[in-house]
């Protein structure tokens, strides 16, 4: 389904396939969606639309849309410069930054942040029931947080032309 929307796939790597496929296994198992479904028709049927529905989502959304995680299809002369002293050094220098990031959160804010982008990588359906909030609670919460993030580390000279848009973070136009 991926590959026949337009230009011929909106994923840059696992981690995007991974969450359009749990972002679609969220919407199909939630309470209102359970109720739509009739239990007559094929339930791959129904599952496919709801995930077509996520990828013509993302694709609206999307300009030149990008992360804040790593590329997977990294060429081997970019692997061996991160590999580098002077990638090191910088790894280094952003993990200092998002734990003083971190430092400044609320116990409530630093739960969610671990949840969702730490070593735990809950999905938000999960992160809501352990936080006792609703889906949606952690979805605005989540964008604050990615928000928040991004401009704390624009301040410092990382990630300059990013900006918010939606619920993604876009590249401005005209840049690389």
């Amino acid at each position: 389904m991926a590959w026949r929307t337009r230009g011929g796939g909106p994923f840059r790597g696992a981690l995007e396939v991974e969450n359009a496929v749990l972002e679609t296994f969220a919407r199909a198992f939630e309470p209102r969606t359970r109720l739509a479904y009739d239990g007559l028709r094929p339930y791959q049927h129904f599952l496919m639309g709801i995930a077509r529905n996520v990828l013509l989502e993302q694709a609206r959304q999307r300009e030149v849309a990008v992360g804040l995680e790593p590329f997977e299809e990294v060429g081997e002369m970019a692997a061996e410069e991160a590999a580098g002293s002077a990638g090191v050094l910088e790894d280094q220098e952003v993990e200092g930054l998002l734990a003083s990031f971190k430092d400044g959160l609320s116990p409530e804010e630093r739960r969610l942040f671990e949840m969702r982008f730490g070593e735990e990588g809950v999905a938000q359906e999960s992160a809501a029931e352990r936080l006792g909030m609703t889906r949606i609670q952690v979805r605005r919460r989540e964008l604050g947080l990615k928000t928040r993030l991004l401009e704390f580390l624009q301040s410092r000279g990382y990630l300059e032309g990013i900006e918010v848009k939606g619920w993604s973070f876009l590249k401005r136009r005209g840049q690389s």
